[in-house]
């Protein structure tokens, strides 16, 4: 390490959120021409980390990532050397490393990670795939009329599971599985949307999912097996029992509740993985909307200039990310009662985002799919994307995206799933407010 009596100094103050990793806050002269690097140098000295313990560090000063040297930043900021200057660090995330990818015969439309290690995929092919780490298609569920446009675990073991598929076709079906001997069933099917199931969300005790759809309406379900078709309303609004159908005898599911306010398609529902009545959606209106469940009321509505196509909630940030028909992913506040304020926006896409995923583990990063291709990794305390990986080349979209705990799943117009590894440090129990 270059001697730290090099050039002019400034005092700096260290500190961290990662207990692991505290120095003793006393200010020290630190030279005023280190950038990242050489910050990281002088914390892994006092920490006394030598070969391969030596850990690489992220500096953020007023919570703006630090990207130039510290004189460019005081000279950018109008401050002199004199003042002391308090530098928060956090372990770095490394780059997502691809590892492989999965084969499907038309566009990937929805994917979603089990904590227990299964994946699952929607396709444009009418079928939705159970996977396994190792690029293995375990079943195929073959259900549908119309391309799958998202998935849901319900539950899942070793060997069992069950799930749930929303199709263009208008329907819901919920599925279940035995890898044991290789055999699954339909368990029901959820009738009452007119237009297509675009999103789906399990709410967070698992006794209630809701569904967005393109008749501009929400429905809240049951998860609970029916034993005999529910009562349904034919065109004329009369009440009856579904007729099963003579081809698989299928057992129907009418809707609990179905909220109206959107004024166009529903795109994205997610429920608040911390109040299990709390629910959000996105429309082509143009707007996010928070609703209470348990009252069906829309509590409040925030309005944005473009569709919103994807939305995701983190419980460690408290904050929903939206993705829109536009190259910008924002942020919303939903303990902020103003009806139009974004909180913050990303820009570095070229297309329209599709899907977006906070990290499982961290306040701080957000994953978000774009029709460019491509795959963004950000730090809400960066101005740019930390990490842009390549889901698709040349003009093919990026249209799905999930994160859980060290593994992120895209799904695309070129027909794959691919799965990259996500090392990240960061402190789980940290807000970004």
């Amino acid at each position: 390490m270059d001697s730290l009596a090099d050039g002019p100094q400034v005092q700096v103050r260290f500190v961290t959120q990662q207990r692991q990793y505290a120095i003793p806050e006393t200010p020290i002269q630190t030279p005023a021409r280190l950038k990242r690097y050489g910050l990281s140098q002088i914390i892994n000295l006092i920490l006394q980390n030598e070969g391969e313990k030596q850990r690489p560090f992220d500096f953020l000063i007023d919570g703006e990532f630090l990207r130039t040297s510290l004189q460019e930043y005081l000279d950018d900021k109008g401050l002199s050397t004199e003042n002391i200057v308090t530098i928060e660090y956090v372990e770095s995330m490394l780059p997502p490393t691809p590892l492989s990818s999965y084969e499907h015969d038309d566009w990937v439309s929805a994917v979603q990670i089990h904590a227990q290690g299964g994946f699952l995929s929607g396709s444009y092919d009418n079928h939705v795939r159970l996977w396994n780490k190792q690029a293995e298609c375990l079943q195929v569920f073959s259900g549908h009329t119309g391309p799958v446009k998202a998935v849901q675990w319900l539950t899942s073991e070793d060997e069992t599971g069950t799930f749930l598929s929303g199709a263009m076709d208008q329907s819901i079906l919920a599925w279940e599985y035995s890898l044991l001997d290789n055999q699954h069933s339909l368990l029901y099917e959820c009738k009452g949307h007119t237009g297509a199931v675009e999103s789906i969300s399990l709410n967070a005790t698992g006794d209630r999912f809701a569904s967005g759809s393109t008749d501009a309406t929400i429905k809240v379900w049951s998860t609970k097996v029916p034993k005999v078709s529910d009562p349904m309303e034919d065109a004329g609004k009369s009440r009856k029992r579904a007729k099963t159908s003579a081809k698989d005898d299928r057992v129907y599911k009418a809707p609990l509740v179905t909220l109206t306010a959107h004024t166009g398609p529903v795109s994205a529902v997610v429920f608040n993985p911390t109040a299990k009545d709390t629910l959000y959606s996105g429309g082509w209106d143009h707007s996010v909307r928070m609703w209470d469940i348990e009252s069906h009321v829309n509590v409040w509505t925030k309005n944005c200039e473009k569709v919103v196509h994807a939305l995701d909630y983190s419980a460690h940030a408290g904050l929903l990310a939206s993705g829109h028909s536009d190259p910008v992913v924002r942020l919303w506040d939903p303990r902020v009662d103003d009806s139009s304020v974004v909180k913050q926006t990303f820009s570095g896409h070229q297309g329209w985002v599709s899907s977006v995923a906070w990290s499982p583990e961290s306040a701080y990063l957000l994953a978000s799919a774009s029709y460019d291709g491509l795959i963004k990794v950000w730090d809400i305390r960066a101005k740019g994307a930390l990490y842009t990986l390549v889901h698709a080349k040349g003009s093919k979209k990026a249209l799905a995206l999930d994160w859980e705990r060290d593994i992120m799943l895209s799904g695309g117009e070129d027909n794959q799933m691919k799965i990259h590894q996500v090392k990240s440090n960061m402190d789980s129990t940290t807000s970004s407010n």
